[in-house]
């Protein structure tokens, strides 16, 4: 009885399958997908820049239109205005505590940001790393 030999079957060199290929092919389409992912990261952060430059201008915004009401009712006269600088000054408040806000997420989710950026960067620098493990492989 004569017993077929699944090696050859599975020797790919044979049928012109290249491992080393094959491995740069792959190599080269992770540095292409980290690419991809360190611009979307840096899109990000410069979306987020501009979302809380926007965010942080209207608040301010705000909050100067009611410092200035609040300045009206002190130049002005009367008992009945205590309880409207009272709410004023409440919603002055409010705004100064948003503001905070805003800057700590904003800081946080930069924060965030850039700590995947570091991981994404650093990755890529592995993978070139290993690009030129292959070209020194290549000119022995």
């Amino acid at each position: 009885m004569e017993y077929r030999n699944y090696w050859e079957d599975l020797d790919l060199s044979s049928q012109g399958f290249s491992v080393e290929e094959f491995l740069q092919e792959e190599q080269q389409d992770e540095q292409e997908r980290l690419e991809q992912e360190l611009e979307r990261i840096e899109d990000l952060l410069k979306e987020r820049r501009e979302i809380h430059s926007e965010t942080v201008e209207e608040l301010e915004s705000k909050l100067d239109w009611y410092i200035e009401r609040l300045e009206d009712l002190y130049h002005g006269f009367g008992g009945v205005q205590e309880d409207k600088k009272r709410e004023l000054k409440s919603t002055i408040d409010e705004f100064y505590s948003e503001l905070r806000r805003e800057r700590r997420d904003q800081w946080r989710d930069r924060i965030e940001l850039e700590m995947e950026l570091r991981e994404v960067e650093q990755s890529l620098e592995e993978v070139r790393d290993e690009e030129s493990l292959w070209e020194l492989i290549d000119s022995l």
